[in-house]
Order: structure tokens, then C-alpha cells, then sequence
């Protein structure tokens, strides 16, 4: 069930994909509490946690106020304790602080430097099996004009990072426009996954018993991919990574020693694409843009030799499965504009009888699923002027009236999120479905209470959010 934690100020609020903010406590009394860390303003980091089944969430505890508004990220232990690396606001430098967890709740640590020279953004963080940290980051060399994925480690728990914070580690990549990496330990070794210059998707290895880093080795090779990739480790210790090619979402798979194919999870350009292993099935989420403003989530797995049709992974968020216009003086009053409201079309979604999506006083716009819903974005082409509508659904008796939760909205603004109710887990428990034009959904309509003088034009009208960013379990 989708809940609202909280809202932020932030700019990239849950993070790029390399990066972990969202962790369950793996055992113990306090096994599978669940703790998210993200940025609530420009400037401080936060944390909030839930107990199944994750309806009710503690208030958000302040981590730092000394961050830059740049994603953080986090490793958690087999304890539940937490490893956190972020840039801080006014230096561009490096830190990393530990959340001790003990008795059910995190204690916050001394702080760290890990680097103070040049700027340092995008950091991943990990820790391997003999307690030694890690952390791979983007370093940008002034004089060189120049970014660069670096690593260092630490051997007593975060205390001190490699020679002392003037030392930049050792560099991963030669030096490119923009690059973004990922750390994950395959036992022995512990891998820096890193774009470079949007165009090769690389690694390097270090191995415990080692003492350098291995030379790179090219894993894809291709455009666009930015920091659009993420790895996971599955039980079984295969790691899985995802990342765009061409015009698709690829996969592939290595067991430590050898590259599996690569294979096609999607035939389209993804949006935030994440991977989870669950037990030793890759399931991937991901986003596709479906016009203005509108990142609708699916999700894919592995079965056999490829990958299932992907889903909508929440079925209250995708277009409306019905759209009717309703024009109370019209001969045919309904018109069934779902397939025109679903595409991005220009100024195809209206009555044939009024050209309107809606008009006069007793018009509607219905909006309807199988699934309860929160939200409908509204695309028009020519805004309302003048009329108004009451937003309503059905109770099971009658229709109720209601303001959204984004405000009041008379289809006067040519592109609107309109928020109905804050959450999935908000939404009326009254609400029940009922026939309309003999489609039995659940049903929201916007009723015309005072005519337009110049009647709204729909290009696009969905019930799906601007999923910029998604994070998963770690």
C-alpha cells in the first residue's frame, strides 16, 4: 500500500540508482523494521522507520544540517547499524558518519572526512567481510576540469580514511565529463561499478587479500547510461546489473568468475531503473515516461532464459482503465474517450457533441478504476475560464464532495497534478464502486456546478505520478 512519509524541499529527494537509502534490519528482536534515510531541505539529512505492515512511520530524527543538496548513501550491517557518506554543503567535501543501532533505535555517530580536496559527490558505500569500509565517490579535479570515480577504505570502522583527508584515493576512471559508480562486495572482491562519460559501463576489482586494484574490464558499452544503472547481489552471490542500451533496459548477470549474455528486461528507454534479488530471482523496477510530467512504474523478473512482460507495479497509478465525458444535453451523453486520454495527443479528449471535455452545469468528467486511485494528472489543451466543478465520489449512497488534497481545481490550469487524496492509504474507506454507462468502477467525476465561458480541451488525463527516482530494500 503506498504512504506518504513525508514531503521534502530537496532536489533529488530519494537519490540516484547507484546509491542506498532504504534498509530492513536483518535479525535480531527488531528483525525487518524498516528505515529510509533522505533529504528533507537543501541542507539536512533525515531518517524515519516502521514496523510491519509500514502504515505508521516515526517522525522524521535529523542526521546532519551540514549537506549538500547532492544524494547521500548508506550501507547497513548485519547489526542494523548504518554507514553514512554525504557531501557536506559549504566544502564539497566528503563525510561519513556511523548510526550505531542498539535496544530498537540508531544512535548518531562522530563525523568523518573522508576527502577535503577538490568536490566530491555521488558517493557509494560498503563494508566487506573482514570489517574493512569502503567508499567509491565522483571527484572533480578543477585543474584538470575533469571527474573521476576514487576509492578508499577504511580499517577502523570509519575513523580514518586511507592516508588522512587530503589524500583523494586512488583513481578508478581516467577522467570524463560526468561519471557515477557503485561498490559491491562478491566475495573475495570488491567490485567499483562505474559509468564513464555516458558512454562504457565498467569495474574494477579489489581483492581482500590484495593490494591494488584490478585493470578495468568493460561490461557494457554503449549511450545514454549515466547514472541510469544499479547492481544487487543475489544469496546465491551472483551479481545482477541493469542499465540502458540503444532504445531498451538490458540485464547481465556475473557469477564471479564469468558474464552471463546480455539480456532484454524492456523494449524501451527506462526511468530509475532499480534491481532487487529476491532469493535468486532478479526483479527489476523501473519507469517509463508517458508524456508530460508522467513516470509510470513497472516492474520485471527473470524466469528461465528471459524476462516476463513487465506490469504496472501499482495498479492505483497507470491510466485511468475508464475516462467517460458526460454531456447532460447531448442525444449519446457518454463518450468513451479512455484510449484518447491515455496518449499524449493533442486536444483529442472531448465530447463530440459539446468539442468540450466538459461545458455546462450537469456535465462530468468520470475518471475510474477496478483499483482505488489517488491522483489524476491533467494535461489540457485549452484551459476552462470562468466555470467551476465539484470533485466528488461515491459513497455507496450518494456523491460525495470533496476538495483535493493539492487544492481546489476548476480545469483552469493547463497542466495539473491534481492530488485527490494524499496517498493510496488515504483515500475514503467509503468509497465503493457503482455502474456508470453500465462500467462498474470506482469512480471519481467532476461534476460542472457553474458553466464555462470557455470550455476545457483534454490532451491527457492518467492517474500517474512524476516517479523521478525509486529506491529499494538493500
Amino acid at each position: 500500500m503506498q504512504k506518504l512519509i513525508d514531503t521534502v524541499s530537496s532536489y533529488y529527494a530519494t537519490g540516484i540508482q547507484p546509491q542506498a537509502k532504504f534498509f530492513k534490519v536483518p535479525s535480531g528482536q527488531y528483525k525487518d523494521r524498516v528505515m529510509v534515510i533522505y533529504p528533507k531541505t537543501s541542507n539536512q539529512l533525515v531518517y524515519v522507520w516502521a514496523d510491519p505492515p509500514y502504515e505508521s512511520w516515526s517522525d522524521p530524527q535529523t542526521l546532519a544540517t551540514d549537506s549538500a543538496d547532492y544524494p547521500c548513501s548508506a550501507y547497513m550491517d548485519s547489526n542494523g547499524s548504518v554507514y553514512l557518506a554525504y557531501t557536506q554543503q559549504t566544502t564539497l567535501a566528503l563525510l561519513e558518519v556511523k548510526m550505531t543501532f542498539s535496544s530498537g533505535g540508531w544512535s548518531v555517530g562522530t563525523v568523518n572526512t573522508v576527502c577535503n580536496v577538490g568536490q566530491n559527490h555521488y558517493p557509494s558505500i560498503t563494508k566487506d567481510s573482514i570489517g574493512r569500509l569502503w567508499i567509491s565517490w565522483t571527484h572533480y579535479d578543477s585543474v584538470a576540469e575533469r571527474y573521476f570515480v576514487q576509492a578508499k577504505s577504511s580499517t577502523n570502522d570509519g575513523a580514518t580514511w586511507g592516508s588522512g583527508p587530503s589524500d583523494p584515493g586512488t583513481a578508478l576512471t581516467n577522467g570524463s565529463a560526468s561519471c557515477y559508480s557503485q561498490l559491491i562486495f562478491q566475495s573475495p572482491y570488491v567490485h567499483c561499478f562505474c559509468c564513464d562519460d555516458s558512454t562504457l559501463l565498467v569495474y574494477r576489482s579489489f581483492e581482500l587479500s590484495g593490494a591494488v586494484w584490478s585493470s578495468q574490464q568493460t561490461v557494457y558499452s554503449g549511450s545514454a547510461i549515466d547514472d541510469n544503472f544499479h547492481a544487487d547481489l543475489s544469496p546465491d552471490q551472483k551479481i545482477g546489473i541493469i542499465f540502458p542500451g540503444g532504445s531498451s533496459l538490458l540485464y547481465r548477470e556475473f557469477d564471479g568468475s564469468n558474464w552471463s549474455g546480455v539480456f532484454t528486461v524492456d523494449g524501451s528507454l527506462p526511468v530509475s531503473p532499480t534491481i532487487k534479488f529476491f532469493d535468486t530471482i532478479p526483479f527489476v523496477f523501473f519507469a517509463k515516461s508517458i508524456g508530460t510530467g508522467q513516470n509510470e512504474v513497472f516492474y520485471s523478473y527473470k524466469e528461465g532464459t528471459s524476462f516476463a512482460a513487465a506490469s504496472p507495479f501499482e495498479e492505483g497509478q497507470k491510466p485511468f482503465e475508464t475516462l467517460f465525458c458526460y454531456d447532460d444535453s447531448a442525444t449519446d451523453k457518454y463518450a468513451d474517450l479512455t484510449t484518447e486520454a491515455s496518449d499524449s495527443t493533442a486536444a483529442d479528449v472531448y465530447h463530440p457533441a459539446s468539442n468540450a471535455l466538459v461545458k455546462d452545469a450537469g456535465d462530468a468528467l468520470y475518471v475510474g478504476m477496478h483499483r482505488k486511485f489517488n491522483l489524476a494528472r491533467v494535461i489540457l489543451s485549452t484551459a476552462g475560464v470562468t466555470g467551476q466543478v465539484s470533485w466528488q465520489y461515491w459513497n455507496g449512497e450518494s456523491w460525495t464532495g470533496f476538495t483535493p488534497n493539492s487544492g481546489a481545481y476548476h480545469l483552469d490550469c493547463l497542466d495539473k497534478m491534481v492530488v485527490l487524496w494524499e496517498d493510496l492509504h488515504s483515500v475514503p474507506s467509503d468509497w465503493q464502486q457503482c455502474p456508470i454507462n453500465e462500467v462498474s468502477r470506482f469512480w471519481v467525476r467532476a461534476l460542472v456546478t457553474v458553466g464555462f465561458t470557455t470550455a476545457p480541451v483534454g490532451t491527457q488525463i492518467t492517474a500517474v505520478p512524476e516517479a523521478k527516482y525509486l529506491n529499494v530494500i538493500r
